[in-house]
């Protein structure tokens, strides 16, 4: 009967680190959050951070007329994406 409990929680505790979203992952979930405003013609930039054990991913949206023109931020063009320790995205603040 010891066996098996102590089996259950030691599966139990490495589930969870397994579940736990690091920095890359949180930028890949941003990514694909945005991925139709975030082309070649208009590219974004993406920053991480983690508080109060969820991500905070601010993305910078740009604008261009022609890949000839750099690509340059607007007034407004941001959100900030906030995702659980499993990826799942929890909140969305958009820009202004």
């Amino acid at each position: 009967m010891v066996g098996k409990r102590a089996f259950a929680l030691l599966l139990a505790l490495w589930a969870v680190p397994a579940a736990a979203l690091d920095r890359e992952g949180a930028l890949d979930a941003a990514k694909r959050q945005v991925k139709s405003k975030c082309t070649g013609m208009t590219p974004c930039t993406f920053d991480a951070k983690p508080e109060s054990g969820k991500w905070y991913v601010r993305v910078l949206f740009t604008k261009r007329n022609s890949l000839e023109e750099t690509a340059v931020p607007y007034p407004g063009g941001q959100a900030i994406l906030i995702f659980d320790q499993t990826g799942k995205l929890v909140g969305r603040v958009e820009g202004k």
